[in-house]
């Protein structure tokens, strides 16, 4: 048994995932060439565009399409089950609070998967709540808010295990052009403005920091710390984060101005 887990070091972890991907692309290209094809079903239901995803942000659509695919058995269960929508919006902000103590105590790993992971609740809530004809204002309301609060609950997380160091201030301006991309745009909307782009919305942004947190942790792991800096991977990954927020929260700024 010892044996298996040795398999179990980050490097063969990213390699599995690299060639599952690699894979996956191949199948989809070449099924995608049939006209009953199950794999384009369960993107299109997914997306709620005829064109599937064709967003143009940091995530690629290949990355969207598989994580949609391996989810979807999950999403028929949910939708079988009939789970509220609002449960799922409801866990995935729970699972923050989770996520944010595994980042205040310096435990990157295990903090990026459960944020990945629960990312998969606010991915599902949306699609469960438009299969089943359960779709409400006040559950995308809900949605919208809980979205926020769970930026913020984890951001705070992140606070504390950097509050000793410089890098608490760069945590605090990564909360703050988050949380300003949305704003931008809600407040664009309510005056009849639409500012929706960016390559770096809130999905992108939970995905970013889940892999940042994973590679950085592989790179301790192994004893490698570029130019003698603890997470300088993570470091530079908030910062990116940061700064495609900023650059977003400019762009919707001057479109709802030009519009």
């Amino acid at each position: 048994m010892n044996n298996y887990f040795t398999y179990l070091t980050p490097h063969h972890i990213f390699f599995f995932i690299t060639a599952v991907l690699v894979l996956f692309k191949a199948w989809s290209f070449f099924s995608n060439r049939t006209k009953d094809n199950k794999y384009e079903e369960v993107i299109l239901k997914a997306t709620k565009s005829s064109e599937g995803y064709s967003d143009n942000t940091v995530i690629s659509n290949v990355f969207k399409e598989w994580w949609t695919y391996v989810i979807s058995p999950i999403e028929n269960d949910l939708v079988k089950s009939k789970v509220s929508p609002n449960f799922l919006t409801v866990m995935s902000f729970v699972i923050s609070f989770l996520t944010a103590y595994l980042f205040s105590v310096g435990l990157i790993f295990l903090a990026s998967i459960v944020l990945l992971a629960g990312s998969s609740f606010d991915i599902l809530d949306g699609r469960v709540a438009r299969i089943n004809s359960a779709t409400s204002e006040k559950g995308a309301f809900l949605d919208s808010c809980l979205d926020r609060f769970s930026e913020i609950v984890i951001l705070f997380g992140l606070l504390i295990f950097y509050s000793s160091s410089i890098y608490v201030y760069l945590i605090y301006l990564a909360a703050t052009f988050s949380l300003s991309v949305s704003y931008v745009k809600s407040a664009a909307e309510n005056h009849g403005f639409k500012t929706n782009i960016g390559i770096m919305q809130r999905p992108e942004r939970v995905v970013c920091l889940g892999l940042g947190g994973l590679i950085s942790s592989a790179f301790e792991y192994y004893g490698i710390q570029l130019i003698g800096i603890e997470h300088l991977v993570f470091i530079l990954t908030i910062s990116f984060i940061t700064l495609l927020s900023f650059v977003a929260t400019v762009q919707r700024l001057f479109l709802a101005l030009k519009g």
